[in-house]
């Protein structure tokens, strides 16, 4: 009787600790704990303007804002990568421009166009893998222009309030000024608002346009006083076909 109860207690010491490992094992919804790396994750900060008054109606409507001359949201978004990969590429410090219009009605892409801009020091690596991502970040219909290859400048002065991207050849700049906020030293900042694809973001800080220009393939962006923020966005995902150009 001892012997038996001796191996009911051996037998059930061997399921308890089957059961623990495999629980220690499973996540939610009975997955394993470790989730699969992504082909690419990237935290960028973004110097941004467009042509609309302050704040974005995009971001809350379907259409762009009527202007005396159509509708339409001509911007400039210039982003650096803080920290970022792309399978075993490093994308540390990749600067790109992105010049386009979201056209009359965004949600469908009528009458969009976007030209992409190149760092000088972004790689051939680096630009297959932004040619994948940035797509499936922005997944409007634009009518892609064309790429440039430009040396990039981008600087944002908390002290001064002043944020500023200029390309190396003269054809763009994006100059912001920090928008005052009732308190002082603290900026005005749009939480709980989602960026285009990105998972996550800091916040939309009020950084209002100072001057916002891009000329080239016969498209002219040129504003001043409109629209600008400074934001940081976390953005992952699986790889897809990437183009080569």
């Amino acid at each position: 009787m001892r012997r038996i109860a001796t191996a009911l207690v051996i037998l059930l010491c061997a399921a308890s600790g089957l059961a623990l490992a495999q629980y220690g094992g499973m996540g939610q919804g009975g997955k394993g704990s470790s989730a699969a790396k992504p082909d690419f994750s990237m935290t960028a900060s973004y110097i941004e303007a467009c042509s609309c008054d302050m704040f974005c109606p995009c971001y809350f409507n379907t259409r762009s804002t009527h202007h005396h001359d159509g509708e339409y949201c001509r911007a400039n978004l210039v982003l650096k990568v803080d920290k970022g990969y792309y399978k075993n590429t490093k994308l540390d410090g990749a600067k790109v421009w992105l010049a386009n219009d979201l056209g009359s009605d965004w949600s469908t892409g009528k009458d969009a166009w976007m030209v992409v801009t190149y760092d000088s020091a972004v790689t051939a690596e680096q630009k297959t893998a932004l040619n994948d991502i940035l797509p499936q970040l922005y997944p409007i219909k634009f009518e892609r222009l064309g790429t440039d290859v430009v040396p990039i400048s981008w600087n944002v002065d908390t002290r001064d309030g002043v944020a500023t991207a200029k390309m190396g050849n003269g054809k763009g700049e994006v100059t912001l000024e920090r928008v005052a906020g009732d308190a002082k030293g603290q900026e005005v900042v749009i939480h709980n608002l989602k960026y285009w694809g990105a998972q996550s973001n800091t916040g939309f800080r009020m950084w209002k346009s100072k001057r916002e220009y891009y000329e080239g393939h016969n498209k002219k962006i040129d504003y001043s006083g409109t629209n600008g923020f400074l934001i940081t966005i976390t953005y992952s995902g699986s790889a897809k076909a990437a183009a080569s150009d």
